[in-house]
């Protein structure tokens, strides 16, 4: 008995000594340090309904995906050497500036993972920081470089390059960029640089009110600063859980119509049944941006999702390529696809997989009206008339028919009663 009780005490003594080396060198969680990150990995159950839209294709940035693309490595060294010789500064200056920030844990903090931080991923940051500097400077100037690199010479290879530089988990801080471009002395600010970088990617045209976390925040903040009805600031109400679609509702009677605001989250409604939507431009790679905003509104503790709100009411109004059909015929979407069943099939896969947000004050207030308006009798009737007698080519033409014939009909009896009436 003496001996088992010996045993178990010297179990405890090794088990404690383990498990409190094991947390040795772990921090407890601060919510500065929360706060702090923006640079995301997907949820595993997000990134299932279209792993390719999160995942880079030809170039690698930050940590998450390093060493999954080799063949740019050497490319990336050669645009350091450029950025070098550009700046006439030596390389001692910009490890410098990492390291202070790194030693202030303004790196690493942005990311959501736990980094660790060593020289292989000081010396990563570094390379990827002035590669895209490098890059954003040589695009700037696409005339002097046109004969000189051959990367821009490759459009198609640019082109893959900025999407790949939009994803959330392909990202690093905005600011260590910004740090390490005010090292050179020049004059433009980089977000003005990087503005004119994104210029066809972005959805906005106004310059964000502050520097971004990074490129999706970006794609994201260029949307909501182009906004004019301040949606950021309003508050939050409840989850909407259903609006009719387009086609429903104009069947009802309301009217869609163009908006005259660039920002396609400003959705506005009259009081004589007019919807008026911005412009929203639909390409190949719209999916893979939508999502990509999407799931850092998702993941971000501090983001409003805005964004996220207004792809939720496209799906609601969006249920089949007729309504697509609807919304390009009124000139709201610009179906670039040219396919609408894909993108009616976009819209639906959107939001799956994803928790509906609350909607904000306006938002919810539009929803409300549309449903009541589609669900006034009077309307519904008609939305039920049009349905059942004119919504394809053939029931218009046999209803069209009916009534000629009826009309027909009645004027032949009225023929038939006078001339009764004048015989007698």
């Amino acid at each position: 008995m003496e001996g088992e009780s010996s045993y178990v005490a010297i179990e405890i003594e090794r088990l404690n000594r383990e498990w409190t080396e094991m947390l040795q060198n772990v921090k407890p969680p601060e919510i500065n340090e929360i706060y702090m990150q923006s640079i995301y990995r997907v949820p595993a159950n997000i990134r299932l309904n279209n792993p390719k839209v999160y995942t880079p294709l030809i170039f690698t940035i930050g940590p998450y995906h390093h060493n999954s693309l080799e063949a740019m490595k050497k490319l990336k060294l050669k645009y350091l050497k450029g950025f070098l010789n550009r700046t006439q500064l030596p390389m001692k200056v910009f490890v410098d500036k990492i390291k202070e920030m790194e030693e202030k844990n303004i790196i690493r903090n942005c990311y959501a993972e736990t980094i660790e931080c060593n020289d292989n991923f000081l010396k990563m940051i570094l390379v990827d920081a002035c590669f895209i500097i490098e890059l954003f400077l040589r695009s700037h100037r696409k005339s002097d470089w046109k004969e000189k690199d051959p990367l821009i010479q490759k459009p198609r290879m640019l082109g893959f390059i900025e999407l790949d530089l939009l994803l959330l988990e392909n990202q690093l801080p905005f600011c260590v960029l910004e740090q390490l471009y005010k090292l050179t002395g020049m004059n433009e600010k980089f977000l003005d640089i990087t503005l004119n970088y994104f210029e066809n990617r972005l959805f906005g045209d106004v310059r964000p009110r502050e520097s971004p976390k990074h490129f999706t925040d970006l794609l994201r903040s260029s949307i909501i600063s182009s906004s004019k009805l301040g949606l950021e600031k309003l508050e939050r109400c409840k989850e909407v859980k259903h609006v009719y679609s387009a086609s429903q509702l104009m069947e009802a009677g309301l009217e869609f119509e163009v908006s005259p605001y660039k920002s396609f989250i400003d959705l506005t409604y009259s009081k004589h049944g007019v919807l008026s939507m911005p412009i929203l431009n639909i390409h190949d790679n719209t999916e893979l941006l939508f999502r990509n905003m999407m799931a850092y509104e998702h993941c971000h503790l501090s983001a409003l999702n805005i964004v996220t709100q207004y792809i939720v009411i496209l799906a609601f109004l969006i249920n089949t390529e007729k309504d697509v059909n609807l919304l390009v015929e009124k000139k709201i979407i610009v179906n670039w696809t040219g396919d609408a069943k894909k993108v009616a099939t976009m819209f639906n896969n959107l939001t799956s997989q994803l928790s509906i947000p609350d909607f904000n004050s306006h938002y919810f207030s539009i929803c409300n009206i549309l449903n009541e308006f589609y669900e006034n009798p009077g309307n519904k009737y008609k939305a039920i008339f049009v349905h059942e007698y004119f919504n394809t080519p053939w029931k218009i033409a046999s209803t069209t028919a009916a009534i000629v014939l009826l009309l027909l009909t009645f004027i032949q009896t009225v023929c038939s009663i006078i001339s009764v009436v004048q015989s007698n």
